[in-house]
């Protein structure tokens, strides 16, 4: 004959039992989810370094196209009157025949 303690033990056995499969499923559903943030952490810090590092890139070429227009705008100039400068000290042109 069962007794009141007899079939507790055993339904407490029984679901004792069915915790610990759940529980490796929760085991399993954490270390997925873990895994996913390292992840994800990862890239997002990736993607800080790239936008930073885009962004230096593009302030050097602006920078470096500011300083090369400059140096093309400054070099016409100085040719312009420096040739103009030479045909003034040539003095007279005479006619060759």
């Amino acid at each position: 004959m069962k007794t009141l303690s007899t079939m507790s033990r055993k339904n407490r056995h029984h679901l004792n039992r069915g915790c610990a499969q759940h529980g490796g499923a929760l085991v399993e559903v954490l270390i997925a989810t873990a895994l996913f943030l390292s992840v994800t952490v990862g890239m997002v810090g990736a993607f800080t370094h790239t936008e930073s590092l885009w962004v230096a890139i593009y302030d050097k070429k602006l920078s470096r196209n500011t300083t090369i227009n400059s140096a093309r705008k400054q070099m016409m100039i100085d040719s312009y009157e420096q040739a103009w400068a030479d045909v003034q000290e040539l003095g007279h042109l005479k006619l060759v025949p």
